[in-house]
């Protein structure tokens, strides 16, 4: 009676934290596309070009200028909402392990890397905006797939231990089970590392990163502390299904399908809108928060796409882990653990499932996989 009772708080608990999420993300998404709006016909774009045009007459270095401005009037704008998101929350509902002076210094690691980025995108997008008005869209798509690319395979070897520290697993009878499940799922990966997450948060996670001969799998302590190896074992197989069943590289596919509509629809759309404005020029930087709109809106009109094209690929990793395991209880038991330790909301709302989900909520995953071994 006990056991139930702790089962359904901690299930209210978890609808109360999703849920808290979930307006959090919608408010930032309006936030957003208001400043963009304001910062756009209000003059501040026009104003803060002609700012770093008297700064510069280099173009590339204007571009460069004004995105580096830009990022930090946004950053300053909602650091208070991140705060409230990333670590009051968090702390309230006893996810996190994290201090203030923590918080604040990834904060500001997550806002250097995320502006290089950006510097990085930026200066390509508007090198072809000016030299290729007309193709921009296609060239862009192109330069979209190398970025993915090459972003996953520096993520697991330069991106992550500048926040986390990884190390290689020192349990060498759990690395060897291990690598003997990549092998009987014909998967290639001989790296296993624990990477602490510890130190900044309660929640359980796992993945194979990287690509190529550069994969590897990382493993949470606060996974390792919790969970027995066979539901280690679990979890692991079910990213190996990713890799297995390629994954990967049909999530890239069908992203790439989504960027050349969207990137094509931004180009019959964004010409005109600047001209509307009175620009003279598609690649005239003021023009950027208009560009930022568009790509906001298609990009949250294909989010029902791709979240329920995501779903069904985790559906389909969860069956394989099932299948390639001693025991489908193993992989139960593992992810009802992983969802009370992460507070996932077990039946989430359809319209939150459809628009912001991109993985089925942990009451279905063990529905399909009991009626799969069944």
């Amino acid at each position: 009676m006990k056991k139930n009772v702790g089962m359904e708080e901690t299930s209210a608990k978890a609808r109360q934290y999703s849920r808290i999420k979930t307006r959090l993300l919608i408010i930032q998404l309006l936030l957003t596309a208001v400043f963009l709006v304001i910062f756009l016909v209000s003059g501040g774009s026009v104003f803060l070009r002609n700012l770093v045009a008297g700064w510069s007459g280099n173009l590339y270095l204007q571009v460069g200028l004004y995105l580096v401005a830009f990022s930090g009037i946004y950053y300053l704008l909602f650091v208070g909402l991140d705060f409230y998101s990333g670590f009051l929350l968090e702390h309230k509902f006893s996810l996190s392990n994290q201090p203030l002076f923590g918080w604040l210094k990834k904060s500001i690691k997550k806002g250097v890397l995320s502006l290089l980025l950006l510097l990085a995108a930026g200066e390509v997008l508007y090198f072809l905006l000016r030299y290729f008005p007309n193709y921009w869209w296609l060239l862009t798509t192109a330069a979209w797939v190398l970025f993915v690319i090459i972003l996953g395979k520096i993520v697991p070897v330069l991106i992550i231990p500048l926040f986390y520290k990884c190390t290689p697993l020192a349990n060498d009878g759990l690395k060897e089970k291990l690598i003997g499940l990549c092998k009987k799922c014909g998967v290639g990966i001989e790296q296993v590392f624990e990477i602490y997450l510890s130190k900044e948060t309660k929640k359980a996670n796992a993945a194979v990163a990287g690509m190529g001969k550069g994969r590897r799998i990382l493993l949470s302590d606060t996974l390792l502390e919790s969970f027995s190896e066979d539901e280690v074992e679990a979890v692991l197989a079910h990213e190996l299904g990713h890799v297995r069943m390629l994954h990967i590289w049909k999530i890239l596919a069908f992203g790439t399908v989504v960027a050349l509509i969207s990137f094509f629809l931004s180009y019959l759309f964004f010409g005109r809108a600047m001209a509307a404005l009175g620009f003279d020029d598609i690649s005239d930087i003021a023009g950027f928060p208009l560009l930022a709109i568009v790509l906001m809106i298609l990009g949250f009109a294909f989010m029902p796409i791709q979240n329920g094209y995501l779903r069904r690929l985790e559906k389909r990793a969860d069956i394989f882990a099932a299948q390639h395991i001693a025991s489908p209880n193993s992989f139960v038991s593992a992810m009802t653990k992983l969802a009370e330790q992460n507070l996932a909301d077990p039946n989430p709302e359809k319209w939150e499932e459809l628009l912001f989900y991109d993985h089925p909520p942990i009451s279905k995953r063990l529905r399909y996989v009991a009626t799969e071994n069944n």
